[in-house]
């Protein structure tokens, strides 16, 4: 038998710490430096229960950087320029490079600390009923959104699958354990992959229906889970599985929700949304408190993504990586021009030419650090500070993207045009509707898949959307053409969850 290690979990009176020693099978905390009854007990300590759950958002396995950034090294969008050699080995797609281990634990830890704490939420005297309801829900829709990462990336996605590389999907664990000798026993094996989706969605449905619209309040809700979270992380995972009709319909209930959150932006306070600590089309979102929360120069999303100290400094001292940048591909798609084929410029660099798709505002030169190259400038220390954006996963555009996607698939195309033009009339300066729909057919989806890419560059969604339609992924610099059905295109289960456990099955290929 192989040997089990533990994470040490403890939750103050006050404050929720995670402190994190060693792994073992599903990441598994002990809690057996203090007991779960005396750190749960209270208030005090199912907020910080809470806080912990939430925090395990923040870390580079996550949104803090992976799910974003490697998933678009994957892609077909971007380039690594080999500055610190960092994500050389996902945008050449290679072997064991995609997906760390760090998600599989981390995503793990945070549903067993969930488990745990809602098996205590009844016992808590000093809560009131409303305070009961209000962490019941914001923890099943943490549960549903780890459940989500977890088996979007370690299975295949229900729209397209090669059968005969299918290993299901990924555990599903609703037991908390305090007690290692228990969780060392535990020897779970992969559910199916329409059962995570089932359970994901039970979770959110709870969700919907225990919190508030805007969870905590307009000002602060956008940092914690609420109904319109919810609703719109339900329409994603409802558009992932293939229910066309639940995707619109969620989309639906997002978009017509009253005292939700954010908005959608237009093109006139597009670019300065995004130089907004709280993005204005923000629905939820992982909040860096303070700058101690820095993830750093070396790995967060801006030093990444751009070398900039600022928009327009290029001539400043490099801030920033900068290792993952736009492509050609991406680049023109955007309507840039201007730059070398290469994509490095000598100092001083070319003048970019722009179109009238507005995005493409958040791509201009970054310093000088082995040639200049256009980069990515979402996050640019909106906070106060390099290195600790807050991080929108949920946002605006993206209802209206899901429900077009979702009626075109329904065959409702006249109503998936209307909402692809939402999203043009927000995005193009002097767009017009056209008074005959200029899109019909596939080649109707085609653009709303393409509209998608733009929206969503370096925010993690294009590998996704080529893994759920089956596309090649096919890049030129780095000379790639990967099938869908390449085993490649899932992650490698962690081998210390299958070692010693004759129930786990490891993905194909490994």
């Amino acid at each position: 038998m192989k040997k089990i290690n533990s994470n040490l979990i403890i939750v103050g009176l006050f404050t929720g710490l995670l402190l994190q020693s060693c792994k073992k099978q599903l990441d598994i905390p002990s809690r057996n430096s203090i007991d779960a009854s005396l750190a749960l007990s209270t208030k005090a300590g199912i907020e910080g229960s809470l806080n912990s759950v939430y925090s395990i958002l923040k870390r580079e396995s996550f949104y803090g950087r992976d799910l974003f950034s490697i998933t678009d090294a994957m892609a077909d969008i971007t380039f690594a320029n080999g500055r610190s050699s960092r994500l050389l080995g996902e945008n050449r797609n290679q072997s064991l490079s995609n997906i760390t281990t760090a998600l599989w634990s981390g995503a793990y830890g945070g549903i067993n600390e969930i488990n745990i704490t809602l098996a205590a939420i009844p016992g808590i005297a000093d809560a009131t009923p409303s305070d009961k309801t209000r962490w019941e829900g914001e923890f099943k829709f943490m549960r549903a959104l780890f459940m989500f990462e977890l088996v979007k990336n370690y299975a295949y996605i229900p729209t397209f699958t090669v059968p005969a590389q299918d290993k299901g999907g990924v555990v599903i664990n609703l037991q908390g354990f305090s007690n290692p000798a228990i969780a060392a026993a535990f020897r779970p094996s992969r559910a199916t992959t329409a059962a995570c989706y089932a359970q994901i969605m039970s979770d959110l449905y709870a969700a919907i229906n225990l919190l508030a619209n805007n969870g905590r309040g307009s000002s602060t809700g956008r940092n914690y889970a609420s109904k319109h979270a919810a609703l719109a992380l339900s329409s994603r995972v409802r558009l992932y599985e293939g229910n066309w009709v639940k995707a619109d319909s969620f989309a639906t209930a997002a978009i017509t929700l009253s005292g939700g959150l954010g908005a959608m932006s237009t093109t006139t306070n597009y670019v300065s949304g995004w130089r907004t600590a709280d993005h204005p089309e923000g629905i939820f979102q992982v909040w860096y408190q303070n700058i101690l929360e820095n993830i750093g120069q070396n790995t967060s999303l801006a030093a990444t993504h751009t070398t900039l100290r600022a928009p327009g400094a290029l001539f400043e001292t490099r801030q920033g990586q900068g290792d993952l940048m736009p492509n050609a591909f991406l680049l023109s798609q955007l309507g840039i021009s201007g730059f070398p084929a290469g994509l490095a410029a000598p100092s001083p660099p070319p003048t970019l030419t722009y179109s009238n798709d507005i995005r493409n505002r958040l791509f201009e030169w970054g310093a000088n650090a082995s040639g200049h190259y256009v980069e990515c400038t979402k996050w640019l220390g909106k906070n106060g500070g390099a290195n600790w954006d807050n991080t929108v996963v949920l946002r605006w555009a993206e209802l209206f993207l899901n429900r077009a996607e979702a009626r075109y698939q329904m065959a409702q195309e006249a109503l998936a045009w209307a909402d692809l033009n939402v999203i043009r009339s927000s995005r193009y300066v002097g767009f017009v509707v056209p008074g005959v729909q200029d899109f019909t057919g596939p080649a109707l989806l085609n653009e709303i898949l393409r509209q998608r890419m733009l929206e969503f560059a370096f925010e993690g969604h294009r590998f996704y959307d080529l893994k759920r339609y089956g596309l090649t992924i096919t890049k030129t610099n780095p000379a790639v053409t990967l099938p869908a059905s390449d085993f490649r295109l899932l992650p490698r289960i962690p081998l210390n969850e299958v070692d010693g456990n004759v129930n786990m099955v490891q993905n194909f290929g490994y």
